[in-house]
């Protein structure tokens, strides 16, 4: 599902926003960041997918600046989509969720950050602008 861009109004040129996408599979996780992440004026969520092959679709369709993943996505096995996503370029940072994430990512890819808390997740994402390099 593609969501609607927010607006969060009073957000000005010199301030650029976080694009992410959400990858999730149980609707708590999903309802839990979509919420939280639209209240940060910084972020916006260009796309949310259920599937592994959503979230390449996505990734590749809108180049976003993170991926939220949540372990147990169904489709693929993670560990190949993840080095997928680590081919692009820029690749994305991915923002991997859940208590079995590190089991399912090789130690090869570095841009992987691996949560078991939401809360601490979403205490990582800036409230007053993103430089992206």
């Amino acid at each position: 599902m593609i969501a609607p861009a927010s607006d969060h109004g009073g957000n000005s040129e010199e301030t650029p926003l976080l694009q992410i996408i959400l990858a999730t599979h149980s609707r708590e996780v999903q309802t839990a960041l979509f919420h939280s992440l639209n209240a940060i004026t910084t972020v916006t969520i260009v796309a949310t997918g259920t599937s592994t092959a959503e979230l390449v679709n996505y990734s590749h369709a809108f180049r976003p600046d993170i991926v939220i993943v949540e372990a147990g996505l169904p489709g693929l096995p993670l560990s190949e989509v993840l080095i997928e996503l680590e081919t692009m370029h820029p690749p994305p940072r991915v923002l991997l969720i859940g208590e079995d994430a590190r089991l399912e990512t090789s130690p090869n890819l570095a841009t992987i950050e691996v949560f078991t808390d939401l809360d601490l997740l979403i205490t990582g994402f800036p409230d007053k602008g993103y430089d992206a390099q």
